[in-house]
């Protein structure tokens, strides 16, 4: 049972990946990244489930601290842009 929903997060990666490279925004490529990292905390604890290892859980918490701080870092980018900044096309910012 481990190994499909390994198999369903798995997809879900792929997915997450491909809207991270193709989002038409930058805001959908910052909800795809803390998606991804939510993705790789499952996929970590299921991996610790499926080897019996506890020592498994205190990097899937690390995962989950590093995509929690990345997402409120890059909100606060996203709010200190005004109305009258326009993001370039690559969705790199200024």
């Amino acid at each position: 049972m481990v190994d499909v929903g390994i198999a369903v997060l798995a997809v879900g990666m792929v997915l997450m990946l491909y809207r991270m490279v193709k989002g038409p925004h930058l805001a959908d490529r910052a909800v795809a990244g803390d998606a991804l990292a939510l993705l790789v905390v499952g996929l970590v604890v299921l991996l610790a489930v499926d080897q019996r290892r506890a020592v498994s859980l205190d990097v899937a918490l690390m995962v989950a601290i590093v995509g929690f701080a990345a997402t409120v870092a890059f909100a606060q980018y996203l709010g200190g842009l005004t109305a009258d900044q326009e993001l370039p096309e690559d969705g790199v910012g200024p």
